[in-house]
């Protein structure tokens, strides 16, 4: 199955110009994260369950563990519109979000956040996947991933579910129309092609799959591949490469 390459998304056309989107309101976040942490030891860590971008960039939290792991109950889902990190308002993208599936299992990481210092580590974590404000977080169990059975105990994780009701909910798009949005789509952090070629090749390189994902990956790459390089048309050959 075809894969996204960097020189591929390299041909991704760069962001149309606009107005930056508002920054979100960092009190407002910090306030509810600590109502959220209410009930909780401060001096005993927390696990986040991964996803998405959480699965690769999750440096400032430092978590001490990051591990495999399976959300029965839930899908990954390209379901939310992005405005503000990988698409803009004149050209928006989509972005991941968690939807509840009880026949599936959600493939992704676990993030381990030790104490005592849990809301300092929580926070970088929270301010990116809470800031645009279409998560809401929610305490499941996830099953850390072993080589023999592809499941074992289970974990009581953070998990930043799809608020359906936010005005960027999109719902979960025909793949054709979601893979001809994907290879367009672009904004401040970067292209929409990088977060799932990114997305896809985390969860391989851990042993996990995810049909949706490459699925996805192969029809941005057609389109991709299709579309002209810097020096000029594409060809039907190897993908030409980028100037830089």
């Amino acid at each position: 199955m075809p894969q996204l390459t960097p020189d591929l998304i390299a041909r991704v056309p760069p962001p149309p110009p606009g107005p930056e989107v508002p920054a979100p309101d960092e009190v407002r976040l910090r306030a509810e994260m600590t109502v959220f942490l209410h009930d909780r030891d401060p001096a005993l860590g927390i696990w986040v369950f991964a996803y998405g971008a959480l699965m690769w960039r999750h440096e400032e939290a430092a978590p001490d563990i990051v591990t495999p792991a399976r959300l029965p109950g839930f899908a990954r889902r390209y379901d939310l519109s992005d405005v503000h990190d990988r698409g803009t308002p004149a050209r928006p993208g989509l972005t991941l979000g968690l939807e509840p599936n009880p026949a599936l299992a959600c493939a992704g990481m676990l993030l381990h956040l030790p104490g005592p210092a849990v809301e300092r580590r929580l926070w970088p974590v929270w301010r990116q996947e809470m800031g645009p404000g279409f998560y809401a977080p929610e305490w499941h169990d996830a099953l850390l991933t072993t080589e023999h059975d592809g499941s074992g105990a289970p974990v009581r994780a953070l998990c930043f579910v799809t608020r359906r009701g936010h005005r960027l909910h999109v719902g979960e798009r025909p793949v054709h129309e979601a893979a001809d949005t994907l290879a367009r789509a672009a904004g401040p952090n970067g292209s929409a092609a990088a977060y799932l070629m990114d997305a896809a090749a985390i969860l391989r390189a851990n042993g996990m799959r995810d049909a949706m994902l490459e699925s996805l990956e192969a029809e941005v790459a057609r389109r991709l591949r299709a579309m002209p390089t810097a020096s000029g048309p594409a060809t039907s050959g190897e993908p030409g490469r980028s100037a830089g």
